[in-house]
């Protein structure tokens, strides 16, 4: 066969995602037909799934931040596991003895712990707690220097029958305004038994010590007194209402339920959990919930890149015909407009994950400006329990929200993309 009668050469297939396939795919996303700027539609498609993953990522550390910190103050205010009994427990001290020896158990707090009236300038309802002064020098929300606020605990159990000095939360005390050496007399219903029922009690008490915790739950309803005095008060003899237990792992409670059982036959052993299920359901549940409606805006932000490229397609539709006669495949078609989306969606997504970082580092300075700017409280301790507001970015979490705009970026571009491989480049030049 003559050189003549040798058939063309082919040219050489490009390989996917070639150089002039980023090239063309980078020039659509940033002009619009004329040339004049960036186009407003790649704009608007990266600013929505910057915004929703933003969001995402500020309302998941949010509300990772209200569950580590409420579960950080429960598990340190409160115990772990809480050995109850329909009847005061006599042999407490035997029993917290025995419950030490179970492997995994670190402290033992004989407890009683009842509702009273306050009184002094204001009054209030609140619960107190007697515990051993020892045990209450463990509680680091309580006795730790950056929680007392005014006062000290260094006199606290101190005296005959543990003295008269009890240490009342900070919001107590402001309702009661009151502070450390005023008087404060409780009132409860645990008195003298009588043949018409118990009487009620009443003594005056001097405020020692004042506490913030942090949480409005346990300032405002939660005092302390010494377990001595706490058993005359409140007429318990020489024995106790609970004893509750700290574990190593508070995660792995339930591992010690049978051991416990076995060191207090006849008692009722509780672990947190139990005791505050329908709470952490509720924010089980809500957190579920958020996350569900989060992720629906992601994808109205991802459908917008979709609206997008079908749009750049109609724009750009003499460009794809050129290019077909040109010799680009239907793939590398496909290929230009898949990049043209997934470059949306990995910018927004980057921009998304720098707004949300800087969101929820500062977040207590811009709840600070807001409150501020309106003059009012945007995150009141009444309702939120917490002085400021907790955040909390899990690595995890943040890329299980980048990869998720990641993925929903890559699937909305398929269909534009597909449509944009099916032109025919005669019948778009026609119309050109």
């Amino acid at each position: 066969m003559t050189a003549a009668s040798q058939p063309p050469a082919q040219p050489a297939a490009t390989p996917p995602f070639a150089f002039f396939e980023w090239m063309i795919a980078r020039r659509y996303l940033g002009a619009t037909r004329s040339g004049k700027g960036a186009s407003l539609i790649s704009i608007i498609a990266v600013v929505g799934i910057a915004l929703a993953v933003a969001v995402l990522i500020s309302v998941m550390s949010i509300m990772q931040g209200f569950r580590a910190k409420l579960l950080d103050q429960l598990l340190g205010v409160n115990g772990h596991v809480f050995v109850l009994s329909p009847e005061p427990i006599e042999d407490y001290e035997a029993l917290a003895a025995r419950l030490l020896d179970v492997p995994g158990v670190v402290e033992a707090t004989p407890l009683i712990q009842a509702p009273v009236y306050a009184t002094a300038r204001g009054e209030t309802g609140i619960f107190v707690r007697g515990v051993r002064p020892e045990d209450l020098q463990r509680i680091r929300y309580v006795t730790g220097p950056d929680h007392v606020k005014a006062g000290s605990f260094e006199t606290f159990g101190q005296g005959r029958n543990g003295g008269d000095e009890i240490a009342l939360g900070s919001r107590i005390a402001y309702s009661l305004g009151v502070g450390p050496g005023d008087p404060v007399t409780l009132v409860s219903g645990r008195g003298a038994d009588t043949p018409f029922g118990p009487t009620l009690r009443k003594k005056t008490y001097r405020v020692g010590a004042i506490f913030e915790v942090g949480n409005s739950e346990y300032d405002g309803f939660i005092a302390y007194m010494p377990l001595a005095q706490a058993q005359l008060f409140f007429n318990y003899g020489d024995a106790v209402q609970q004893i509750e237990l700290k574990v190593e792992d508070p995660d792995r409670v339930a591992d010690y339920r049978r051991a416990l059982a076995g060191a207090a036959p006849g008692y009722e052993i509780r672990d947190w959990r139990q005791q505050n299920r329908s709470y952490f359901n509720a924010l089980q549940v809500e957190r579920f919930a958020m996350r569900l409606i989060l992720f629906l805006i992601l994808i109205v932000a991802g459908l917008n890149i979709a609206t997008g490229l079908i749009m750049m397609v109609k724009d750009k539709t003499g460009d794809i015909a050129i290019l077909r006669t040109m010799g680009a495949t239907r793939g590398a078609i496909m290929r230009i407009f898949f990049l043209s989306g997934s470059l949306i969606g990995v910018l927004g997504a980057a921009f998304g994950l720098l707004l949300g970082a800087m969101f929820v580092w500062n977040i207590d300075a811009i709840e600070n400006f807001l409150s501020m700017l309106f003059n009012t409280d945007l995150f009141p301790a009444e309702v939120y329990y917490f002085d400021g507001v907790p955040a909390e970015m899990q690595a995890g979490e943040v890329a299980f929200v980048v990869i998720g705009a990641l993925l929903m970026s890559f699937l909305t571009t398929l269909y534009p993309s597909w449509r944009a491989a099916r032109l025919d480049p005669v019948e778009a030049l026609r119309y050109e």
